[in-house]
């Protein structure tokens, strides 16, 4: 839990980079709200700026300091994840990076103006010198005059010939006797369009019962009943080959997925499900670690202000589900107590993080329900809205069965990969 002010050891790592990425978007986030601790940032470094979460909806991310670098590869680890964070917030920097991305896989450079009226976005500067840019627009200019000149000075010169070109006078006419042979005969010549170099695809998948492609723009084709927002998401989970924190986790997930994971290995008395996760339904399941010695428990649910909202009663097994509904879009954290010779043991407690889920809300629920209806057999839809929306397992899930359809896709298996590691999993 964040103090009221950021201590200067905080202030100073997050001007060097050097805290862990959790740690560094909770102090970006306090940055964006409290206006005395920016202030002190600016006095110690008056060139940091805050990336995770725009202010107001006023900032954006640079080309020069932040998008160039993530596209070539020049930026670390922890500004990668800090602008993944932002990107998933930012529909206009996602857009920004989509196109950088997309621009990477054409040949032809050019300039283009941003999505933002204010903007420029020069994409010559991909090209390893711009003086190499203003070349080879001259030369294409030299090819294409020479073009021109090509085609149109045989048809000038013929009709220079036809204007002045006369039958002598002095020479005799041909003799209506003897005729001139007749020329041979030719079949109409067609004329036939210049074929069109077909686009080669950038990533061909299986899945929805057919293909899904994303062409060398980094756009989608294919799934075209999906929203707008969803879909920019899909195009760049696909163009990054990467899923950063889930923007529906982002700022409350405290790791206990992680360690209860350790924990449940180790047979130690803990929490398991549901922790650090959205869930659809509005009963949950809970399951716990057993304790050694005995076998009644009982489960405690606790509101975002610790009181108290329900409670099992004794339990005798590991996994209980609550008989009534928990309100949506609220988040609850949860323990679980035994009695073992005579004493109450209680889990989590310090240092152990909370175990805390958030029951989906209803505009999300709806949501959910209408992609079933339109897209549900794409497991590439499936998962990144659950992705999306903090359903962690569901996403998971759907990205298995993608890979299961695309053995040798690379995007999918990375997309896997990425998602496993944040949650802790191989």
């Amino acid at each position: 839990m964040m103090s009221e002010h950021l201590s200067q050891a905080q202030l100073a790592g997050y001007r060097g980079r050097t805290l862990d990425p959790d740690e560094l978007l909770a102090v970006d986030r306090h940055l964006a709200s409290c206006d005395d601790c920016h202030e002190r940032l600016t006095r110690i470094s008056p060139g940091a700026v805050k990336l995770a979460a725009p202010e107001n909806g006023s900032f954006h991310l640079d080309y020069e300091q932040h998008l160039e670098p993530y596209v070539d590869g020049r930026a670390n680890e922890i500004d990668r994840e800090i602008i993944d964070s932002h990107v998933a917030l930012c529909s206009e920097c996602a857009a920004d990076l989509r196109d950088l991305f997309a621009f990477k896989q054409q040949p032809v450079a050019g300039a283009r103006t941003s999505s933002r009226s204010n903007r420029w976005l020069p994409q010559w500067r991909l090209l390893p010198n711009p003086a190499f840019a203003t070349a080879a627009v001259i030369a294409v200019s030299i090819v294409a005059l020479a073009v021109l000149l090509w085609t149109t000075y045989p048809a000038s010169r013929r009709v220079e010939q036809a204007g002045t070109s006369s039958p002598e006078p002095d020479k005799p006419a041909l003799s209506t006797e003897q005729p001139s042979p007749a020329p041979a005969e030719h079949a109409p010549q067609k004329s036939t369009p210049a074929t069109q170099p077909r686009e080669e695809p950038l990533i061909v998948l299986n899945d929805a019962g057919g293909q899904v492609i994303v062409n060398q723009r980094g756009h989608l084709e294919g799934l075209q009943a999906l929203p707008p927002d969803l879909k920019e998401s899909v195009e760049r989970a696909l163009a990054t080959r990467g899923l950063p924190a889930s923007p529906a986790l982002t700022g409350w997930t405290t790791g206990a997925a992680n360690l209860r994971s350790e924990l449940e290995m180790q047979s130690t008395f803990a929490p398991l499900d549901p922790t650090d996760v959205v869930i659809e339904t509005d009963r949950p399941t809970f399951r716990w670690q057993a304790l050694e010695g005995t076998h009644e428990y009982i489960v405690t649910i606790y509101d975002a202000r610790l009181r108290q909202v329900g409670s099992s009663g004794p339990v005798d097994g590991t996994e209980w589900t609550t008989p009534n509904s928990l309100e949506r879009g609220v988040t609850y954290s949860w323990q679980i107590s035994a009695l073992k010779d005579g004493k109450k043991v209680v889990s989590p407690k310090p240092p152990l993080p909370e175990a805390r889920f958030r029951v989906l809300d209803q505009l999300a629920v709806a949501a959910l329900a209408k992609l079933k209806e339109s897209a549900g057999s794409s497991h590439l839809a499936m998962g990144v809205f659950y992705w999306k929306h903090g359903m962690i397992e569901e996403s998971e899930r759907e990205f298995q069965a993608l890979a299961n359809a695309n053995p040798d896709s690379p995007a999918v298996t990375q997309l896997l990969a990425k998602l496993r590691s944040r949650h802790g999993k191989s």
